[in-house]
């Protein structure tokens, strides 16, 4: 994984974990040899809600906070849309917000169903992920006029608050068992996180409706040729729609 702090354009990297994925018949850890994670399928990257404490272990983050650093941006690297936004970062600073966890969502459309969304359980912001939801509520979970909103993954988080729940071990993920399938066709379980889910352990902590061009995916070789036509412009690092383009949308 990658930090990269803006007013130097230092780039700093960390080791993420790597768990051993569960045989799905014996439930039994899939690894034989633990001294070595190169030559064997059985360890998995236990997703990105391990970066609170990968970050925290690597020391870095308390690096970044000695050299004054307060507010850590997360967003998916895959996402070119992420970047990081005054006008955002100025409500954090100087607006007087004391919340210690942001989070940016946008309107959800049908292309975006399976996207996470936020939810308020017992007065408390919450990550709802698809892989959580009971297959007798998927289609109510998909729906765009009943959850309105999806995750961007787009994070302002306060690193010393970070610091403080790590520190006390109460820095609490839902797990999401994903079901996967080897080369050799073993059967597996991987335990995963997200990154988002740890909102609920911010009091306070609430999210941000952002326009669609905060978040611009490019997962397949076809979203990169989108991106990379004139469709969209390059203005001051940030990309936009060109306003020569026929629709808005």
């Amino acid at each position: 994984a990658v930090v990269s702090t803006q007013s130097t354009g230092e780039v700093m990297c960390y080791m993420q974990s790597y768990y051993p994925r569960i045989d799905r018949e014996t439930l039994l850890p899939c690894v034989k040899d633990y001294s070595n994670i190169d030559t064997n399928e059985g360890w998995y990257p236990p997703g990105h809600g391990d970066l609170y404490e990968s970050l925290y272990n690597s020391g870095l983050l308390e690096q970044l906070i000695d050299a004054g650093k307060e507010i850590l941006f997360i967003s998916n690297i895959d996402n070119l849309g992420a970047t990081v936004d005054l006008n955002i970062l100025n409500h954090i600073v100087k607006g007087g917000s004391k919340s210690q966890f942001i989070a940016e969502v946008t309107n959800k459309t049908r292309a975006d169903v399976k996207g996470g969304t936020l939810i308020d359980y017992n007065g408390q912001a919450k990550l709802l992920e698809y892989a959580q939801v009971p297959p007798e509520h998927v289609d109510d979970f998909k729906c765009v006029k009943k959850f309105k909103i999806f995750n961007t993954n787009n994070l302002w988080i306060s690193m010393s608050a970070i610091k403080e729940r790590v520190d006390q071990g109460i820095l609490d993920r839902d797990i999401i068992e994903n079901h996967k399938t080897l080369d050799d066709g073993r059967n597996v379980i991987q335990l995963e996180t997200a990154v988002g889910a740890a909102i609920k352990n911010f009091p306070g902590a609430f999210a941000i409706n952002v326009p669609r061009s905060r978040f611009l995916p490019v997962k397949q070789t076809s979203d990169l040729l989108l991106v990379m036509s004139n469709l969209y412009k390059l203005e001051s690092g940030v990309i936009k729609m060109s306003p020569d383009r026929q629709f808005p949308t």
